[in-house]
Formats: C-alpha cells, sequence, structure tokens
C-alpha cells in the first residue's frame, strides 16, 4: 500500500527569526503561554541589568579613605611649576669659556631628560592611584556611575608614553653630530620641552573630570543608597580627548604644534638661566672684557 500522505495543519512559531512575536490570534495556547513566560523572564532580566549597584558601608568608608589619599590632580599651575622647579631654572646664566662640547652637549641631554620626568611623574601619579577603579569590589560601582573614567584613565596612560616618545626623539637628535653649537642644543631643548608641556596642556580637561570624580567620591556619605548614590551624568566629552596622535615629532613643526607664547616663554627662560658663550657677555658688556 501506499503510504498515505499526511497533511498537517501549519502552526505558525510563537516568534519569528527576526525576534517578533506572531500575532496573539494566530498563536496557539501552549505558544502564549510561552510567550508569557519569555517576556517575563526578559523583563526581570533587564530590571536586573538596569539595577544600579550598590557597595556595602564598609566598603565605601574604606574607598573614601583611599579617595583622601589621593594626592590632588595635577592643573595648569602644576606643569608650569614643574618646568620652573628644574635646577637650571634657579640658577643665573652659566658662561663658558673654555668647556668642552661634549660636556655642553651632556648637560642638555641631563635637563631634557629631567624635564620629561617631572611631568611624566605628575600624570603618572594619576593613574596609578586611580587604579583603584579596576578592583574587584568597586569595578561595577565605577562602570555604572564613571563609565568614562576608563577612557580618561587611557588617555593620561598615553600621553605618558608620548612624552617619552618626544623626549626620546629629541634626544636622539641631540645626540647626532650636526648637533656641534650651543645655539643648536638650546632650539632642541626649548622646542622638546614645548611639546611635552603642549602635551600635557592637552590633559587638562581629562584631569579636571578625574578631580571632579574624586571631589564627588569625597563627598558621598558612608552609608550608599539610591538615593544618595553618585549621578551618571558626569561623562568626559569625547572633544576634550584632544591628545596629538603622531608616530613622530619633527623640529621643523614643533613651531605648529606649540603655541607661540609657550616657545617665546620657554626661550626666556633658556636665555636667562642657560649656558652662555664668554665672547657673547663681552659683546653686552664692553667694559667686562
Amino acid at each position: 500500500m501506499k503510504n498515505r500522505r499526511r497533511w498537517k495543519k501549519k502552526i505558525p512559531p510563537a516568534m519569528w527569526s527576526d525576534g517578533s512575536f506572531a500575532s496573539p490570534a494566530a498563536q496557539t495556547r501552549p505558544q502564549r503561554r510561552r510567550r508569557r513566560r519569555y517576556l517575563s523572564v526578559e523583563l526581570d532580566f533587564r530590571a536586573e541589568m538596569n539595577k544600579a549597584p550598590s557597595m556595602d558601608k564598609e566598603s565605601m568608608v574604606e574607598l573614601k579613605k583611599r579617595f583622601k589619599k589621593m594626592s590632588v590632580v595635577p592643573d595648569e599651575n602644576s606643569f608650569s611649576n614643574a618646568i620652573l622647579s628644574l635646577k637650571e631654572h634657579q640658577k643665573p646664566a652659566i658662561v663658558i669659556k673654555n668647556t668642552s662640547f661634549p660636556d655642553v652637549r651632556f648637560f642638555y641631554l641631563s635637563n631634557l631628560r629631567l624635564a620629561r620626568l617631572c611631568i611624566q611623574a605628575k600624570l603618572s601619579t594619576v593613574f596609578r592611584e586611580f587604579t583603584i577603579i579596576n578592583e574587584p569590589a568597586c569595578i561595577d560601582f565605577f562602570e555604572h556611575y564613571f563609565d568614562d573614567l576608563d577612557l580618561a584613565l587611557a588617555q593620561l596612560k598615553y600621553a605618558t608614553q608620548l612624552l617619552m616618545k618626544i623626549a626620546r626623539y629629541f634626544i636622539q637628535l641631540m645626540e647626532k653630530d650636526d648637533c656641534n653649537t650651543l645655539d643648536r642644543c638650546k632650539y632642541l631643548k626649548v622646542n622638546a620641552i614645548g611639546c611635552m608641556y603642549t602635551v600635557a596642556m592637552t590633559c587638562l580637561p581629562i584631569l579636571a573630570y578625574i578631580e571632579k570624580v574624586r571631589q564627588h567620591m569625597l563627598a558621598q556619605d558612608d552609608d550608599p543608597t539610591h538615593e544618595n548614590a553618585p549621578p551618571s551624568h558626569i561623562v568626559l566629552a569625547k572633544e576634550d580627548c584632544t591628545i596629538p596622535h603622531t608616530s613622530a615629532f619633527e623640529v621643523e613643526k614643533a613651531a605648529g604644534l606649540v603655541h607661540p607664547d609657550t616657545l617665546r616663554w620657554l626661550e626666556e627662560l633658556e636665555e636667562k638661566h642657560g649656558f652662555r658663550m664668554h665672547d657673547d657677555c663681552a659683546q653686552e658688556h664692553p667694559l667686562a672684557a
């Protein structure tokens, strides 16, 4: 006997492939039950995901203690004072007459490295102290309320790497054979510090955001609830992340990167506190000869 072909009534699926549900009229009773069960589970999942993470009182107290121990986030005056606090900027101009040029070049190389360390230390301190946000006890808390904090710290880390790249580039230029005059050493030093100072200035909006987060955490109550929890509107504008992305800094392009007032300020410092040739002093003061 031939197998009779059985025709079955086509039953529409409870949910189509695109995620939409079939109309209730076209659904069977079991499908409607599965649909209600699915919606209930989905609503519970969304409510759990949107729930603000909380911390117990002991964790919040410990977190506030660690925020109180943090250093003050540097501002524009901090970076200016870092340059002014260099040893060579605390002494009058040094007049050289018989000093060999390798010693002069070594002096400027040391000054350039020291300037990089002073500026980089201020950014590295902030980045190192805020590693607290990656601890398991408070990672969910900071990701929920301050979701741009990771972006800000990543920008600071990139800025510190950029400072090292700038210093390395200008040190290589200063160690070349064509850098055989005092004016060339001064020129490279001024442009190097100018580029590093400019990178630090572009970090000011990021540092201001981090300081706002720090001040807000210090103002929190020890017993966190949903009412006094920190708001989630403290965000970092994407236009504030303007740290230049470049592979190398050419001396000819430094004038376009560094503000003219910054270059003028650094040149005045170098003229006042840097090395000076004995012949130049004799020309300025003829009676001294």
